[in-house]
């Protein structure tokens, strides 16, 4: 059994005129049913999807998901220096500050006070 070469399969007239007329035929029912079926899907799974939101707190929240040990580091850094500020413009207290300068100490460690 030979194979025929190209230039054997070029020449077989009924098949160059078969290739034509199915080359001059437009399969548009068949690509507008796909296209219908494909357009179909998406808008399917588009409506059961959330819109994705935009701004700062979603930004937040993908970051955290995405590194939760960075942001939680991140967070107790801010808070701890959230409380150091919120110490230092705290008003002081007079008698507490009288108790805690160093010669009173000693002299309450030395017991004379």
């Amino acid at each position: 059994m030979t194979t025929p070469t190209p230039r054997e399969a070029s020449d077989d007239p009924g098949l160059r005129e078969r290739l034509r007329e199915g080359l001059a035929q437009a399969p548009t029912t068949g690509l507008e049913a796909l296209e219908s079926r494909a357009l179909a899907q998406w808008r399917q799974r588009t409506a059961g999807q959330a819109r994705p939101s935009r701004g700062a707190l979603a930004l937040l929240q993908a970051g955290w998901h995405q590194h939760p040990a960075l942001y939680s580091g991140a967070l107790l850094a801010l808070a701890l220096a959230a409380v150091l500020l919120f110490k230092t413009w705290s008003a002081s207290d007079p008698a507490l500050d009288e108790l805690l300068q160093p010669d009173l100490l000693s002299f309450i460690a030395a017991g004379e006070l």
